[in-house]
């Protein structure tokens, strides 16, 4: 059977232990108010002397029935809920019989709700709550109706109060506010704990942290030095000199050039990502020219495309404004998603790189539209988190990558005050949307970084 999540967790093995301890506190409660019942009848504070020790005996009932279907692991959900609402029911006789709206019990209720807090959840214990609102209302509007007859406070009103009921409200005030403080107490004890737990797992976290990020700066920066000599070799072999070179063996070293360059782009965004992670990047806002910036992008990726026929095309309105921002960090998020369309894009589509102004003449809009795969909507969110891509089988599929470019994209326009939005039709392609105001809104990050240290590459 299917229950509300709040109810589940009310019964799941986890929580075993806190009913057990309801159960026995409950006991514990019955017993109080046992000895309360006594000295009423004992003092003769009240005519109800029967109907109080009817009320005590039943909750000693339903405690045992919710202890036995704890034991025997059967009806659990339906005995403890049982065991609930009849410490309402029966509070609020014994409310109804010592006066009703002007009973010295009516502050017992907060026991019931302090317990629930404790040993439930927010879900039951605002349910339960409400129930109690419910059932003391209706006993007054059954009282003020005349359904139910007037019902006197104990003791003598109007008179000095009696040895036995001062000693009897003695004991009641010292259950009335022990027991929410010995609950109270519990949960605080726990809180504690736990903030402890946590302040611990938050250290070893920041030191992991410290230990990843200095790795990946470590490893970034050992990896650049093989790479660019790959590169530099593939160029003095092209060149001849070792020795004649054949067409074919010129294009095998532009190959080997393009998939060095490659790597090292894999491996800056690696190291940029991890920066970005540490706050250890810093905005320099300056004004750029954004017509020339993306025909230097446009430059500066062609050899992406390598043997791919796709058709990558800009169009940039020749009446542009300059903008206040950082022209490294644009470059590079313009790079990456012109990177990410070329890779999902088929043979024979096209990726075009626009630039123009906003029509409320605040900002400057750079759009990369491509015909690729496109993006469903469930995965437009995901796609922004590290190592994460649209489609979970994209390397099957031939598109490869890991994840970083448009994660390192969501780090570097938050950083330059800039917005990203997407547009994208599963199977007709993408329209990723940089949104950069003409006016600096980022944040220049301090170098110092007090959390988390990493040395740069």
């Amino acid at each position: 059977m299917n229950y509300p999540a709040f109810l589940a967790e009310m019964i799941a093995p986890a929580n075993r232990q806190k009913l057990r301890f309801g159960i026995w506190s409950g006991y514990a409660v019955a017993v109080g108010f046992g000895v309360l019942a006594g000295a009423a009848a004992f003092f003769e504070l009240t005519p109800w002397r029967w109907a109080f020790l009817f009320l005590v005996l039943s909750k000693i009932l339903t405690n045992t029935l919710a202890w036995l279907g704890l034991n025997r692991d059967r009806f659990v959900l339906g005995t403890q809920i049982l065991n609930t609402v009849s410490d309402v029911l029966l509070l609020t006789a014994a409310i109804y019989f010592t006066g009703g709206a002007y009973s010295p019990l009516l502050a017992t209720y907060v026991i019931v709700v302090a317990v629930l807090a404790l040993l439930s959840n927010q879900g039951i214990t605002v349910l339960m709550a409400a129930f109690i609102v419910v059932a003391f209302g209706i006993m007054l509007i059954l009282m003020s109706s005349g359904v139910l007859p007037a019902t006197a406070v104990p003791g003598a009103p109007g008179r000095a109060p009696s040895v036995g009921y001062t000693a009897t409200a003695i004991v009641y005030c010292a259950i009335v506010v022990g027991v929410p403080a010995f609950f109270s107490t519990a949960m605080m004890k726990v809180l504690r704990a736990k903030e402890r737990d946590l302040e611990a797992k938050t250290a070893q976290l920041i030191h992991a942290n410290t230990q990843r990020s200095q790795f990946v700066a470590s490893m970034t920066h050992e990896l650049r030095t093989p790479i660019h000599g790959v590169q530099g070799l593939a160029d003095v072999i092209a060149a001849g000199v070792y020795g004649p070179v054949t067409d074919k063996q010129k294009e095998a070293c532009a190959s080997i050039k393009r998939s060095a360059q490659s790597l090292l782009s894999l491996v800056d965004d690696v190291l940029n990502l991890a920066r970005a992670e540490a706050n250890k990047i810093e905005a320099r806002p300056a004004s750029i020219d954004v017509s020339a910036l993306v025909e230097r992008v446009i430059a500066s990726v062609t050899w992406m495309i390598g043997t791919k026929r796709i058709a990558l095309e800009a169009e940039v309105d020749p009446e542009l404004p300059f903008v206040q921002s950082d022209d490294r960090w644009l470059a590079h998020v313009l790079v990456n998603l012109v990177s990410n369309a070329v890779k999902f894009t088929p043979e024979g589509g096209a990726v075009i790189v626009r630039a123009y102004e906003r029509k409320d003449r605040d900002a400057v809009v750079l759009e990369v539209q491509d015909t690729g795969i496109g993006i469903s909507r469930s995965d437009r969110e995901r796609i922004f988190e590290p190592f994460r891509q649209g489609d979970d089988q994209a390397d099957t599929k031939g598109y490869g990558g890991v994840g970083l470019g448009l994660a390192l994209v969501a780090r570097l326009t938050d950083l330059l005050g800039a917005k990203v939005e997407l547009d994208s039709d599963v199977g007709k392609g993408s329209t990723f949307r940089v949104i950069v105001p003409l006016d600096y809104r980022g944040r220049v990050v301090s170098r110092v970084i007090r959390a988390v240290q990493m040395p740069d590459a």
